[in-house]
């Protein structure tokens, strides 16, 4: 099992201004293994980006009071690291966040794609090169003259992906990046997903709070009040719907539609996860009462 982060024995306190501590995290044990998809769940205040921003260092003690290890690509950045070790993390763990706009800093879209490479010192060619393919990779193609702030909010958040790819990390956190979206525009983020998926060498974890965007992971974390409450497959935590229920989180609603079927005595099969999937099992449901 080769682990790109390992988390243990985490806990996390923020400091207010006038340093008193507010716990967002508690006794939190995980393990990422690389290339893996991980979708985290929870509702607000759960811990949920908390957690993210420790791992990419976006919170450090400065800001809290923190318990326990996290250990990145064998480093651990819960401890004293120099600059330089905190700068490599922080380009081998990539973070989309939120807000697209606080991500783009230039006046086109190959310019920022650019941008990262540059500061590494990335020769030209290859970073035209890598702008090219990046393009590429969102479904951009075309749009290296475009300014982003014309772009919808859809097409500016492929060009945040494109920009953290530009950077080739070893891991990319998608940190509630369908939340300001339209549903065309988290259509097109989670088809990125799932061809960084394909790709099988970038390990992907995303952060939401929309449940159908969990389905397709390898694996489901809910955090409850700062704890891990739930972890498995997706097929292992939606099926525990009142469980689910009992910290006020839903399922997906096809998977919710054949529970209440369930409650009501007219299915007796596996809940659904999948639209596809739900709509052959109404099919066989119905034709079995017909028949």
């Amino acid at each position: 099992m080769d682990n790109i982060i390992e988390i243990k024995d985490l806990s996390f306190s923020y400091k207010d201004s006038e340093g008193k501590l507010h716990p967002a995290l508690h006794n939190i044990d995980l393990n990422f293994e690389r290339g893996t998809y991980t979708a985290i769940l929870g509702h607000n205040g759960s811990g949920k980006s908390t957690l993210a921003k420790l791992i990419n260092m976006v919170l450090t003690s400065e800001d809290g009071i923190i318990d326990g290890s996290i250990t990145v690509c064998g480093k651990e950045v819960t401890g004293e690291l120099s600059d330089d070790d905190a700068y490599d993390i922080q380009c081998r763990i990539g973070m989309v966040h939120q807000n697209p706009d606080n991500q783009i800093v230039a006046t086109t879209v190959e310019e920022d794609i650019a941008f990262g490479p540059e500061n590494l010192g990335v020769d030209p060619v290859e970073i035209r090169k890598t702008v090219t393919e990046m393009l590429k990779a969102v479904g951009m193609e075309g749009h290296e003259k475009s300014a982003p702030h014309r772009l919808s909010g859809g097409q500016k958040q492929r060009i945040a992906v494109a920009g953290v790819l530009a950077m080739h990390p070893e891991c990319v956190i998608f940190d509630e990046s369908t939340a300001m979206l339209d549903p065309q525009g988290r259509e097109a983020i989670m088809s990125t997903i799932e061809e960084l998926h394909k790709r099988g060498d970038v390990t992907i974890i995303t952060i939401t709070h929309y449940m159908n965007e969990a389905t397709d992971a390898d694996r489901v974390v809910v955090l409850n009040q700062g704890e891990v409450f739930m972890d498995g497959t997706p097929e292992e935590i939606f099926t525990q719907v009142e469980k689910l229920h009992s910290v006020s989180l839903d399922v997906p609603q096809v998977t919710e539609l054949f529970y209440k079927l369930t409650q009501a005595g007219k299915y007796d099969g596996v809940l659904p996860l999948h639209t596809e999937e739900g709509a052959e099992a109404l099919k066989r449901l119905v034709e079995k009462r017909r028949g």
